[in-house]
């Protein structure tokens, strides 16, 4: 079910599972364009006024709109404590942004996701969340592309558990194809996505 909007531009769709939808737009308007006309509770209203940085306020804003027009306009996104998002409309939902690009993933899956822009520092700093084996075996052959993959990984384990003490060098555990936190495995798909990779990751049944 594709959605367009003139202000957010369907770039990406893919159908995870029966009940799992994948989304990914690009925003091309500013904030106060984006604030027109949508409908926001008070209380996100308050959250929005607290936001002093314009892309923040794009984000902000581009996830609401999209998921309102998804579902419906009196839909309410709110987070856990853990950071993780929450509808009542669905059972799971995922969030990345990254360069005006937003990902949303939901549905009857748990699915964690992110997206990334392949760039050098991504690269220079990716010995921060990689063990030494890891960070070894990226050596090998280095790339931004590689470096991007990688962090997308850890990233959506983190979205996944939902846990802020979480550690990405001891707690997620990445293997060539094989990705663990502690004694949970996980499956992980890339795709491509105009310059950008999205990541997402799920529970290896």
């Amino acid at each position: 079910m594709p959605i367009f909007t003139q202000e957010m531009k369907q770039r990406f769709y893919k159908k995870i599972s029966e009940g799992t939808h994948l989304y990914v737009w690009v925003v091309h308007s500013c904030a106060n364009t984006l604030f027109k006309g949508l409908d926001l509770t008070s209380k996100e209203l308050e959250q929005y006024n607290t936001l002093n940085i314009e892309k923040r306020k794009v984000e902000f804003l581009a996830c609401r709109r999209a998921l309102k027009n998804i579902f419906t306009s009196k839909l309410v996104l709110q987070h856990h404590e853990t950071g993780q998002p929450f509808i009542k409309e669905t059972p799971h939902i995922s969030i990345a942004h990254s360069h005006k690009y937003i990902a949303i993933v939901f549905g009857t899956d748990n699915i964690g996701i992110d997206i990334e822009l392949p760039q050098k520092k991504i690269q220079q700093v990716i010995s921060r969340i990689l063990s030494a084996k890891e960070y070894k075996s990226f050596l090998k052959n280095p790339s931004t592309e590689q470096a991007c993959k990688l962090w997308g990984i850890k990233e959506a384990v983190l979205k996944y558990v939902g846990d802020k003490k979480l550690n990405y060098r001891d707690d997620i555990k990445v293997d060539q194809n094989k990705v663990s936190y502690f004694n949970d495995q996980f499956v992980f798909q890339h795709e491509y996505i105009d310059q950008m990779i999205l990541t997402y990751v799920q529970k290896k049944e």
